[in-house]
């Protein structure tokens, strides 16, 4: 299959502090690509990196398309509507407001969040918010979407919505990128995981998910315990 993301002996520091050493990943067009490891081993830093927005030391990164980011921390303005943050995003782009308009109605009926296009982000749920933050990234029709942390902080339920949105973006094509320490929801939607190791990091393997069962799925989780993966 054809790769649209192509990631060679990658390294990134700060000042002293090497957090990326060496880091080597492919993404297929259409594939999503989970990326587990560590908390604080640079699995933020790896995806600003693919989406062209942080430099690097030295390496080779090839990106063939269009990248939206949507970041672990919120990005939606508080006085705006979901819709309104939405439309924003477009304006800021340079979309005509007819077709951003046509696009947020589409991308909000497969998010499921229809019904919360005219509320705040103070009136809705986290997950509800989590899917207003990628819509705003997907009116912009990205050929690869990046999730940093998408499941964090949400509750049981709105993990099992958004796990659903995601599916719904695979079955279109969508090529994803999805960063998260919750390898068993991760496993659910990826075809593929990518396991970190401490810092400085790099990739000990890439395990291909598809059709695990839960116990298969639970001896390599363990694996990664003890590997200091996860």
């Amino acid at each position: 299959m054809e790769s649209v993301i192509t990631v060679r002996n990658l390294r990134k520091s700060y000042g002293e502090n090497l957090v990326l050493d060496g880091v080597n990943l492919e993404v297929a067009r259409g594939e999503v690509l989970g990326i587990v490891g560590p908390n604080g081993v640079g699995k933020s830093t790896l995806l600003r990196i693919i989406a062209g927005v942080e430099g690097y030391d030295s390496g080779y990164v090839h990106v063939r398309g269009r990248v939206g980011l949507v970041p672990q921390e919120t990005i939606l303005l508080p006085w705006k509507t979901l819709r309104g943050n939405a439309l924003l995003a477009a304006r800021i782009s340079g979309l005509p407001r007819e077709v951003a308009e046509a696009r947020i109605e589409e991308l909000a009926d497969i998010l499921g969040i229809t019904g919360y296009l005219d509320m705040h982000p103070s009136q809705v749920s986290g997950g509800t918010a989590r899917k207003a933050q990628i819509m705003m990234m997907l009116v912009l029709e990205p050929d690869i979407l990046l999730l940093d942390e998408p499941f964090t902080g949400l509750d049981v339920n709105s993990i099992a919505a958004l796990q659903e949105s995601i599916l719904k973006l695979k079955r279109k094509g969508l090529t994803m990128v999805v960063v998260s320490h919750m390898i068993s929801e991760l496993a659910s939607i990826a075809d593929r995981i990518a396991f970190l190791t401490h810092r400085p990091a790099r990739v000990s393997r890439i395990l291909d998910v598809r059709g695990l069962s839960r116990g298969e799925l639970a001896a390599e989780l363990f694996r990664g315990l003890v590997n200091d993966e996860v």
